[in-house]
């Protein structure tokens, strides 16, 4: 059945159900029809449920029979569409579209044929439909040479965008000009462009000018830097300045975007004191665009970095410190917040800065956005100001933030906390407190942030703190703190959140040495597999405990770990328990060489052939032919023969159908792998893999021992020089004592 037979029936049915005989009868199409004829019949005397299925399929048809399709139902279709309610105009939308991207026809029919409609329907009464017909446009425009847009849409842009026009006109004129902008030679947009461009910029209704302000940028790359200079920036100017909020706002992000476009001259001349003066307004005004400047403030800042002097300087940071006090209600926080930033001199022009009126919920959500805002622009202000100036100038603001009242600015800056950790490199251990107090926060919003990159943070603040003993004993300080984030994270609802918190456990040993972990984290891993109620959270603490297990240093903590895995899990009466004992086991066959599992998991594993729960058995039948990949003869022969009794006894008793089922794949899985021998490897590779393995399994045990041998010999040295001393101090009192 064809694609269009298909969408047909599939009508005819759905409307079966509510429609009267004779609606059907009108709604019945000959079946003898070719899909043109069914076409064409449709788009005269069908319902508009029956063209919008034809305008829908019009790409399908153009594939099958070109000149046809162009012939009779494009006409058809472009007759249709002027009288077509909103579902076919958005169905003709995406169906021009799709017919250029696969270039289905040649550009030239297509620019007589449906970019004519496209440009026709620009004009449509309904915003949305003449809405959804600029932006298939602006997409066409992509894909269209430069001749052709010049000839039939450069032109009708121009028409739109006369005073004499509609404002929904002059808008798509805006939308337009920036779209070609760049598709022309700078002395084409100069002659053909810009003078419409400054004609819309000066446009009467502010909707206009701050759309045209938003394309400023496409023009402006279009134009090149010199005349950038001498035409949009002027008007850029005058735009900042505006009486409409609105065109202000677009005018500050214009004035961002163009800055890599800019010299080092212009920046200076120019846009510094604009950029000054913009915010200098925003903060008196305290209106909209506060919130711009905020959001904004780190890229400028990034950007201007290089043109400002030493008082423009100081200028931004105290700016910037301002924005972080927003709305600050607490009288006391906001008096510590000053007296731990350096009082400066401030430039003439930046006023008194007071805390915005929090009386209205409307101005304190304003003054939330803006310090949230600058709490996600924190970074950017790291590197404006320098690691080695960060304890003086935002470490302060950093603890501001994180002491914050309201919990979205805190979250905020405890996703940015790595990012800073990084910039501030052998600095990081100044966050240690501020991470801390994140890490005790009772909000799991907030928590969520801090655990997103938990690991980068705590890896960055490790490396930091290595260089004393003093941060390396603070650094310790922020295992309570993990904790008393897992406390908070498992009351709560989200197991995701729990998931998370778990798997970031597997960063714990390049941070903290082996016996912490042991004390503190191996115990809360081993609780989470008895009392986590999500399967993912509990699978989630099987894989960090064998992880952490991995990079255990002591031999005896191994063992004891091991031991209470089987006792806990292999051994206990729920059967979850038990089949999280086999999920185990199939990841200590990933992680773990083959040595490791024989001599702590192998026979445990077996034991669970006779289990009493047919869903443990079910688990444990994938297993079967791994357990007999890892043996090797003749050495472990006893291994394969408990292995094979246990499969036989398994496969006698067993009276599950799905069981059974599973165990009869399973055993002709195990008749096809092969028995390897020591002297003879099977694959290269993967003994490679499990030598390496066994070898670092090993090594670490091995570095403990040297470890130890090493303490005891600088002991055993120390006590020898104490004692030399003592020798060679007991002599010169000797000597020097007078003979009587």
């Amino acid at each position: 059945m064809e694609m269009d037979d298909f969408q047909a029936l599939s009508i005819e049915r759905s409307i079966q159900s509510f429609k009267s005989a004779e609606e059907l009868e009108r709604l019945t199409v000959d079946e003898r029809l070719s899909p043109i004829e069914r076409a064409v019949y449709l788009l005269s005397s069908g319902q508009e449920v029956q063209r919008t299925s034809v305008i829908t399929s019009l790409p399908e048809l153009l594939e099958q029979n070109n000149a046809d399709c162009m012939r009779r139902i494009v006409p058809k279709i472009r007759e249709v569409l002027h009288v077509a309610q909103t579902e076919m105009q958005f169905a003709a939308c995406g169906a021009f579209l799709h017919i250029l991207k696969k270039d289905l026809v040649p550009l030239n029919n297509y620019s007589q044929t449906f970019l004519q409609t496209i440009l026709t329907s620009l004009d449509n009464r309904d915003p949305d439909i003449a809405s959804a017909w600029l932006d298939t446009l602006l997409d066409v425009i992509d894909l269209l040479p430069k001749d052709i847009i010049k000839k039939d849409v450069l032109t009708i842009a121009i028409s739109k965008g006369q005073l004499s026009q509609s404002v929904q006109s002059r808008l798509s004129c805006c939308k337009i000009l920036g779209k070609i902008a760049t598709k022309f030679e700078p002395f084409v947009i100069k002659k053909d462009i810009l003078p419409i461009v400054q004609s819309l910029c000066q446009d009467v209704e502010y909707e206009v000018r701050g759309c045209m302000c938003r394309q400023l940028d496409a023009v402006a790359r279009g134009l090149g830097l010199e005349q950038t200079k001498c035409a949009i920036l002027p008007e850029l100017v005058e735009l900042t300045n505006d009486e409409e909020s609105y065109v202000r706002l677009t005018g500050l992000e214009t004035v961002v975007n163009i800055l890599s476009l800019l010299d080092d001259e212009t920046r200076v001349n120019t846009i510094v004191a604009l950029v000054c003066k913009f915010c200098t307004q925003a903060l008196s005004n305290k209106d909209s665009t506060l919130s711009t400047v905020s959001k904004l403030f780190g890229k400028l800042t990034h950007c201007l970095s290089g043109n400002l002097n030493d008082e423009q300087r100081r200028w931004f940071i105290d700016y910037y410190k301002k924005l972080c006090r927003l709305g600050d209600t607490d009288s006391k926080k906001s008096k510590d917040g000053d007296e731990a930033s350096p009082k400066t001199s401030q430039p003439p022009m930046m006023p008194m800065l007071c805390p915005l009126d929090t009386g209205e919920d409307e101005e304190e959500d304003e003054a939330v956005e803006c310090r949230r805002n600058a709490a996600y622009n924190f970074p950017a202000m790291v590197m404006f100001v320098g690691a080695r100036q960060f304890k003086a100038e935002l470490l302060p603001t950093m603890t501001l933030f994180v002491e914050d009242p309201n919990p979205r600015v805190r979250k905020t800056i405890a996703h940015c906390l790595h990012e800073v950790a990084d910039l501030l490199g052998n600095h990081a251990h100044l966050l240690l407190p501020d991470l801390i107090r994140l890490l005790h926060d009772e909000s799991t919003e907030v928590l969520s942030g801090v655990l997103s990159h938990l690991p980068e943070a705590l890896q960055l603040l490790a490396k930091s703190s290595v260089s004393t003993e003093k941060h390396q004993n603070s650094f310790l300080d922020v295992i309570p703190a993990i904790l008393s984030c897992e406390g908070v994270v498992s009351t709560c609802n989200n197991w995701r959140l729990q998931q998370t918190f778990i798997t970031h456990l597997v960063c714990l040993p390049s941070c903290f040495p082996s016996s912490h972990i042991y004390s503190k984290f191996i115990p809360l891993l081993f609780r989470k597999l008895q009392t986590a109620r999500a399967h993912p959270v509990k699978y989630a603490s099987c894989r960090s405990l064998m992880i952490l297990l991995r990079h255990n240093q002591r031999s005896e903590q191994r063992q004891d770990m091991c031991h209470r895995i089987t006792e806990d899990l292999c051994h206990a009466n729920s059967y979850l328990q038990r089949v999280l004992f086999i999920e185990i086991c199939a990841l200590v066959l990933e992680l773990y060489s083959r040595a490791f599992f024989k001599e702590h998991f192998f026979e445990s594993l077996l034991e669970l052939t006779i289990d009493p729960v047919p869903n443990v058995r079910l688990r444990l039948c994938p297993l079967l032919p791994r357990l007999k990949a890892i043996i090797r003869m003749p050495a472990e022969c006893q291994l394969l023969q408990q292995l094979e009794a246990s499969v036989r006894k398994f496969l006698c008793s067993e009276r599950d159908r799905d069981v059974r089922a599973a165990l009869e794949k399973s055993v002709m899985e195990l008749d096809r792998v092969p028995v390897l021998m020591e002297s003879k490897r099977g694959c290269v590779e993967e003994d490679e893999a499990d030598q390496r393995k066994e070898e670092e399994e090993l090594l670490l045990i091995e570095l403990v021992s040297c470890h130890s041998v090493i303490m005891h010999l600088i002991l055993c040295l120390t006590l020898q020089e104490e004692k030399e001393k003592r020798d060679e101090e007991l002599k010169i009192k000797k000597q020097k004592k007078p003979k009587r």
